[in-house]
This record gives structure tokens, C-alpha cells and sequence, in this order.
């Protein structure tokens, strides 16, 4: 019954909900009008770098809520952020020359590659006019991609770095924020609670989902290392943040390796297509639910539209991460649901059972 309740008060607050939407659709149309809707745009695109700052210190304070059970709350969040920026400066010094080496790796199997569509292509009297000149345009439009993809890559980390510094800032004067939000928001027992368990288990979900990807990446890329894969690291890495989204993600990863595989070796590496396929098992029923203790099913819908959410705000970042977001708005749903029921902080058990098991008795009753 108690899940019956909160899901008549959802839908009560999806109708009360209409009607600001429409009043802002209609606001859009209106600024369209009146030719105020670009001025609007510049206004949030540079605002973007704060609300993106919120979003990191958001996503940072369960780590600074850990360590200040043991240090106190500035020096917690010195250490994290400190900390972090740290381990990002020594991955990406480290990551430059394993890039550039990828690149030139790369760089020496496109031919190849394009000998074995030429080959493919005569073989089966398949013809295509003027191949000489489309490479030579997509060379020369390869070139403009990279001077283009190096310039937002600056663009992109300038507003990391603002969005970054005013994530500390939050985080450092939190205590503000605290007694604001104990002024403003009525049931703040409620919404202590809330923030708690899902603070505590986006934690988890956040160590989990390192273990899960560090997994994936050693033992793909060591087996592609030992096959002389060509670019082994760089397809592991892929393969992993593939993993991440539900369903499509393992097999999309999986035709990558296969293709990649068929156009580098002059006979099909089934060996190390099968070792890959037998890790991707592995990972999916045995070391994701043992890391967290049962699997986390986030929804697809959920995983798709948080694709589009993510890049609007991160860019090719955020469509690369918006698994991660998408299960952290639906681990915040969850705790949101046990905030309703529960006045004590819910560990990962406790969100499911409130939710996925609370709503199949429900249905039996």
C-alpha cells in the first residue's frame, strides 16, 4: 500500500507538473518571437561552466563525506579535490605518449586497411569512381577535424577547469549551504535522508564502477597485447566504457573488436575474439554482481535519454559518462522512494527492496 501511495503522489506531481511545462514551451516560443532566444543561449552557455561545477561538486561530495569521518570538513575537501586534480595531471602526462603512440599505430593501419577495401572491393567487381580523389578529400577533411578537435578540446578544458574551481568552492563553504537549505526547505528531515543513502550509494556505485572498468581494461587489453592486437590499450578502454551501457553496449564493443580484428590479420583471430567474448561473460555475471552485490538494471530509457541530457551539458564527455549519470538519477529515484518510507540512512539492499521487490508484492497482493 505504502508503495501504492507514492506512486498516486508521483503521478499527482507529473499533472501538477503540465502546466509549467506548457507555460514553458510556450516562454520559448515567445522568446523565438521576440528574437531573445540566442541572447538567452549565449547567457546559459556561460553560465554552463557553474552549473557544470555544481553537477562535480555534487558528484564529489560522497568521497568528502567519507573522509571527514576522519579528518574535518576543509581538510576533507582539500584532500579530494587536491587529490584528484593530482591523479588527473599525472594520468594525462601519462596518457600523452601512450596517445600519440596509439595515433601513429593507427595512422600505419589505415593503409593497410584501405588495401584490404581495395582488395575486397576488385575481388568482387565492386566499383566506386573516383576512389583515389574521395581519400585524398577525406584526408585533407581529416586534417581540418583534428586543428577543429584540438581547439574545442582547449575550449572544453577551460571550462573544466572553471566548472572545477567552483565545484571547491561549494564544497568548501558547504556548512552555508547546509543552514540555508534549513531555512528554505520545510521537511528537511525528509531530504536528509534522501541525500545520505544516496550519497552513500552513489559511493559505492562510483568505487564499483571503477573496479568494473579497471577489470575489463587490464585483462582485454593484456589478451589483445598478447595476440599483437594493434592499438591494444585504446580498444580495451573502448570496450570498457562500452560495457557500460546496458544491453547494446557489451555487443557493439564485441563487433568493434571482430572488425577490427578481421581487417588487421590476414586470418580471423578467433582465439582472441572468444578469450574477449568469455571475459565480457565473466565480468557481466560474475564480477559486476559480486562488486555490487547485485546488478544494477538501470533502465534503458533512462541510459538513453541521459545520452542527449549528458552531451547537451559535457559534450562527447558527458555521452561517454551518461551510463554513470543515468544510474545516479536512478539511484537518487530509489533513495528518494526509501526517504519516503524509511527514516534511516539505506544501504544498496535497502534502495532495491524498496523499489524492483516492494513493487512485485505489490502486484501479487
Amino acid at each position: 500500500m505504502k508503495v501504492s501511495h507514492v506512486l498516486d503522489s508521483l503521478a499527482r506531481g507529473c499533472r501538477k507538473l503540465l502546466v509549467p511545462l506548457a507555460a514553458f514551451l510556450l516562454l520559448v516560443l515567445l522568446l523565438k518571437q521576440l528574437q531573445l532566444y540566442d541572447w538567452i543561449v549565449d547567457i546559459y552557455k556561460s553560465c554552463l561552466p557553474v552549473l557544470m561545477g555544481i553537477v562535480i561538486a555534487f558528484l564529489l561530495q560522497p568521497l568528502i563525506d567519507r573522509l571527514q569521518q576522519h579528518v574535518s570538513q576543509k581538510l576533507a575537501v582539500m584532500l579530494v579535490y587536491i587529490g584528484i586534480a593530482l591523479v588527473l595531471a599525472v594520468f594525462v602526462i601519462g596518457m600523452i605518449p601512450i596517445i600519440y603512440k596509439q595515433v601513429m599505430d593507427f595512422a600505419e593501419v589505415v593503409p593497410v586497411w584501405m588495401r584490404h577495401l581495395e582488395g575486397f572491393l576488385d575481388r568482387y567487381h565492386i566499383a566506386i569512381g573516383n576512389l583515389e580523389t574521395l581519400k585524398e578529400k577525406y584526408l585533407q577533411e581529416g586534417y581540418i577535424i583534428v586543428i577543429d578537435s584540438l581547439r574545442n578540446t582547449m575550449h572544453t578544458a577551460t571550462n573544466y577547469g572553471i566548472a572545477y574551481i567552483t565545484a571547491f568552492f561549494i564544497s568548501i563553504d558547504l556548512d552555508f549551504w547546509k543552514r540555508t537549505a534549513k531555512k528554505v526547505i520545510p521537511n528537511l528531515h525528509q531530504f536528509s535522508t534522501f541525500y545520505l543513502t544516496m550519497s552513500n550509494i552513489v559511493y559505492q556505485y562510483l568505487v564499483g564502477t571503477f573496479l568494473d572498468i579497471l577489470f575489463i581494461v587490464v585483462t582485454v587489453g593484456i589478451t589483445l597485447y598478447i595476440f599483437a592486437f594493434p592499438n591494444a590499450l585504446l580498444y580495451a578502454v573502448i570496450l570498457a566504457l562500452l560495457n557500460l551501457f546496458p544491453y547494446v553496449g557489451a555487443t557493439f564493443g564485441l563487433i568493434l573488436i571482430a572488425i577490427v580484428g578481421a581487417l588487421s590479420y590476414p586470418v580471423f583471430p578467433f582465439l582472441a575474439f572468444a578469450i574477449v567474448w568469455t571475459i565480457q561473460q565473466i565480468e557481466s555475471n560474475f564480477i559486476q554482481p559480486m562488486i555490487f552485490n547485485r546488478t544494477m538494471h538501470v533502465r534503458p530509457i533512462l541510459t538513453f535519454v541521459f545520452i542527449f541530457l549528458s552531451e547537451a551539458l559535457f559534450g562527447v564527455v558527458g555521452v561517454i559518462l551518461s551510463p554513470i549519470f543515468a544510474a545516479i538519477a536512478q539511484i537518487a529515484f530509489r533513495s528518494w522512494l526509501h526517504s519516503k518510507t524509511s527514516d534511516k540512512v539505506g544501504e544498496w539492499e535497502d534502495i532495491w527492496q524498496d523499489f524492483d521487490e516492494a513493487m512485485q508484492e505489490e502486484n501479487y497482493d
